[in-house]
C-alpha cells in the first residue's frame, strides 16, 4: 500500500467519510464535521495533558478518554459511511464533556468556563441536521445546566478550588478557542453557501440563455423575440419614441441546400445572422423568426433611418465571402413601423407583406410599407 504523504492525507482526511453519490451540501456537511470533531479531539488532548500538568489528573483524564472515543467515532464513521450516527456520537459526546470536567474541577466555581463547548451540541445540530434537532439537543443542555446547579454545592465540596490566575488563564484558551472553531465551522458553511448561490445564479442565466437563444446561429430565438416586441411595443406606446421592425429572408436559401448541403447551408445562415448583429447599434435586436427569416427590432429609429440601415445591410450581404468561390448571398427585406397601441402580430404582418414585395420584385431589395 502507497504511503500517503503527510499534506495528502491533511487533504484527504475530511473527505474519508464521502461517498461517491453524496450531494454537494452532503459532502460539506461531511468534511465539516470530520473538521470539527478532530479539531476538538486533539484540543481535548491539549487541554487533559495540561490539567494534569497542572495536578488535576482525574480532570485531565476526561479529555484524554474522550479524545480517545472521538477518534474511534470518527473511524468507524470512515469504514461505515453512517453520518447519522457520527453526529449523534459527537454531538453526545461535546454535551457530555464539558458538564464531566466542569464536576470534577469542582462546578461552576473552576469550571463554568468549559461549557462553551457544550454549546457545540445544538450548534451542530442546526448546521447538520435541522432547526428541531438543535431545540432538543438545546433542552438536554438545559437540562444538564440544571442539574449542575443543584448540585453545585456537592461538587465544590469534593474539589481542590484553582488558582485565580489559573482559572483566567483557562478562560481565556477555552473562550478564544471555542470562538475559532465556531468561526471555522460558519466560515466553511457562509463560504459554500455563498459559492453555491453563484453557481445557481450562473446556472440559471446560462439555462436563461438557452432557453432564449437560436442554438445554430447564436442570435435570440422566436420565444425571445416575442417578450423583447411586446416591451418595445408597451414602451413606444407609454413614451412615444419610433419603432421601426424590418424583416429579412436570405434568398434562394433553398437551392443553398440543395446545391451544397445543409452543412453549408448553415454556414450562411450563421454568417447572415453575424452580419446582422454587427449592423446593429447595442439597443437594437435582432432574432431568427424562423429558417432563413430574421427580424431586427429599432427602438428610437425613424422609418427613413430604418430604410436607409435595410439599404446598407442589403448591399454588404453580397460581400460576405464563404469557402465556396461561386456562392453569393443576397437577402429580401420588408421595413414598417410601428404604430401606437398596434399589436406585435399586426406590425410584423406588415412587415411581412414588405417584405413579399421585394420577393415578388425580383429580391435582392428593400420594400417599404406604412398601411
Amino acid at each position: 500500500m502507497t504511503e500517503i504523504p503527510p499534506h495528502g492525507l491533511f487533504r484527504r482526511w475530511p473527505l474519508m467519510g464521502v461517498a461517491p453519490d453524496d450531494s454537494e451540501d452532503l459532502r460539506l456537511k461531511k468534511a465539516v464535521m470530520t473538521i470539527t470533531s478532530t479539531s476538538i479531539a486533539f484540543l481535548a488532548i491539549f487541554w487533559g495533558s495540561f490539567y494534569i500538568y497542572n495536578g488535576y489528573p482525574f480532570s485531565g483524564a476526561i479529555p484524554l478518554t474522550y479524545s480517545v472515543v472521538s477518534f474511534s467515532s470518527t473511524l468507524h464513521f470512515f469504514k461505515t459511511r453512517h453520518f447519522a450516527f457520527f453526529c449523534f456520537s459527537q454531538q453526545l459526546l461535546i454535551l457530555l464533556l464539558p458538564y464531566f470536567l466542569m464536576w470534577s474541577l469542582g462546578g461552576f466555581a473552576n469550571g463554568s468556563v468549559v461549557m462553551i463547548w457544550a454549546i457545540f451540541a445544538p450548534l451542530a445540530a442546526l448546521f447538520f441536521i435541522d432547526l428541531k434537532a438543535a431545540t432538543r439537543w438545546m433542552l438536554a443542555f438545559l437540562a444538564l445546566l440544571i442539574l449542575s446547579a443543584l448540585f453545585d454545592q456537592t461538587f465544590a465540596a469534593h474539589a481542590r478550588p484553582m488558582p485565580a490566575g489559573l482559572n483566567t488563564f483557562y478562560f481565556l484558551l477555552n473562550l478564544g478557542c471555542g470562538f475559532i472553531l465556531i468561526a471555522i465551522m460558519l466560515y466553511y458553511f457562509v463560504k459554500d453557501r455563498e459559492s453555491a448561490y453563484t453557481k445557481l445564479q450562473q446556472s440559471e442565466t446560462h439555462i436563461r440563455e438557452l432557453m432564449l437563444t437560436d442554438p445554430l446561429t447564436d442570435v435570440a430565438n422566436r420565444r425571445h423575440l416575442d417578450s423583447r416586441m411586446v416591451m418595445e411595443l408597451s414602451r413606444q406606446m407609454r413614451y412615444g419614441p419610433p419603432l421601426s421592425v424590418i424583416l429579412t429572408d436570405i434568398d434562394w436559401f433553398k437551392r443553398v441546400n440543395d446545391t451544397y448541403g445543409h452543412a453549408v447551408g448553415d454556414t450562411v445562415l450563421k454568417a447572415f445572422a453575424d452580419h446582422l448583429r454587427d449592423s446593429l447599434r447595442v439597443s437594437d435586436f435582432v432574432a431568427r423568426y424562423g429558417g432563413e427569416e430574421f427580424v431586427l427590432l429599432l427602438p428610437n429609429t425613424t422609418i427613413e433611418d430604418a430604410t436607409a440601415l435595410a439599404e446598407r445591410i442589403r448591399e454588404t450581404t453580397k460581400q460576405i465571402l464563404f469557402a465556396q468561390p461561386e456562392l453569393c448571398m443576397t437577402a429580401s427585406f420588408g421595413v414598417t413601423a410601428a404604430r401606437p397601441g398596434e399589436t406585435m402580430t399586426e406590425v410584423l404582418s406588415r412587415a411581412d407583406e414588405a417584405m413579399y414585395q421585394s420577393k415578388s420584385q425580383g429580391r435582392d431589395r428593400v420594400s417599404v410599407l406604412m398601411e
